[in-house]
């Protein structure tokens, strides 16, 4: 099985996992689901990324595009805490 077809499984799977177990724990708030899923994906392509030196340069660009909406979520947050 290729490198890609690992990642998009084993991410999918992850991500499956988290909405059950945060689905079960009455969890509403869109933000939280955001940052859990963002922590794993960054967690899961970053360790793609180290065993596969090919892979490297479109993970990391998944990697900026997630920590992109991390930082758009984490400005929204302060804003609502300084208004």
């Amino acid at each position: 099985m290729k490198i890609y077809n690992r990642y998009i499984i084993i991410t999918a799977l992850l991500l499956l996992l988290t909405t059950v177990i945060l689905i079960a724990l009455g969890q509403t708030s869109l933000n939280v689901y955001y940052i859990t899923y963002l922590a794993e994906a960054l967690a899961i392509t970053e360790l793609f990324a180290h065993l596969n030196k090919k892979a490297r340069q479109g993970l990391n660009l998944v990697s900026a595009v997630l920590f992109g909406g991390f930082l758009f979520i984490v400005s929204i947050e302060a804003i609502k805490i300084l208004a």
